[in-house]
Formats: structure tokens, C-alpha cells, sequence
């Protein structure tokens, strides 16, 4: 456990500071909302029964919050339930009354988790808790990292990944 720590620390705070990036470039470089979306490659069994090539863990960075988004496309419905029953703050988007959701939301998105930007390290524990609980993925496996803009077209480390 104890050579498992540092790594995991390691991790965390790679996913932090991209969160904070996300922040600035949101309020003050794009002023306009923005999206970070950290993926790995689905492992092969479970493509056909999610219909998709890669697992993500995507934030949405508003101009007064940010929040975590995890599609049906990247979880089973058997990890939603665990991670709704088992991490605070994580909801089914349906159930999640703060907002009111598009079609889009109601058919892809159906966990999800909203955070202050005072509360990226919380963030950051929770897309770890994803990657390296859920999905046991390997602390040292590499994590694709691609930014953007929710209107236009500039990217920010468009295929970048981190290890």
C-alpha cells in the first residue's frame, strides 16, 4: 500500500492542475464555457457492450462552477449504481433537480457530480477514484488529455497524455 501512495499523489495532482488550467483558460482566456475530457481505450470486452472505443471522464467548466460528467458510453450500469452508492455528491443526472437537462443529458450523461472551483483537489480525487478504483486502471497507465471550448474551435492539448 505504502509504494501505491506517492504514485496515486502523483496522479491526483497531474489531474488537478489540469483542472486549474481549465479554470483560468474558462474565466479568463476563452470567457466562455469549456470542456476537459481525460480518456483511456476501452478494454476490448467491453466495447460491444458500450457501444464505444474509449472510457472518459469529462468536466464542464461553466463560469460559476464545473462538473464531472461520466456518459453511459463509458460506464456500465452496474459501475453507475457503485458510484453513485458509494462516492458523496456523485447523482444520476435524471435525479438531479439543480438543473434542468437537454435531450442530450437525459440520453448520454448519466452520472454526474458539480464542484466549486475551490474544490478542484476534490475533483481531481474523484476522476482518480474513477480511473484507478472503478476501472483499475494501473496508476502508471497513460490518460489522454483533450481540451476545448464548447463554441469555436481553439483546442488546448488536443492529444496530449499524461503519465
Amino acid at each position: 500500500m505504502v509504494d501505491r501512495i506517492a504514485p496515486l499523489e502523483r496522479r491526483i495532482r497531474q489531474f488537478e492542475h489540469y483542472l486549474g488550467l481549465m479554470e483560468h483558460r474558462t474565466l479568463q482566456l476563452a470567457k466562455s464555457d469549456c470542456f476537459l475530457i481525460f480518456s483511456r481505450r476501452l478494454p476490448r470486452g467491453l466495447r460491444a457492450r458500450l457501444s464505444a472505443d474509449t472510457r472518459i471522464v469529462q468536466f464542464a467548466f461553466l463560469q460559476k462552477e464545473f462538473y464531472l460528467d461520466l456518459p453511459d458510453t463509458t460506464l456500465t450500469p452496474e459501475e453507475a449504481r457503485g458510484v453513485v452508492a458509494d462516492r458523496p455528491g456523485f447523482a444520476f443526472a435524471l435525479a438531479d433537480s439543480r438543473r434542468k437537462k437537454g435531450e442530450a443529458e437525459r440520453q448520454f450523461d448519466p452520472v454526474q457530480k458539480f464542484y466549486r472551483y475551490d474544490e478542484q483537489r476534490a475533483a481531481a480525487e474523484d476522476a482518480a477514484y474513477i480511473f484507478f478504483e472503478v476501472w483499475r486502471l494501473p496508476v502508471e497507465a497513460w490518460i489522454k488529455v483533450t481540451a476545448a471550448t464548447f463554441q469555436g474551435s481553439r483546442r488546448w492539448e488536443q492529444g496530449f497524455s499524461i503519465a
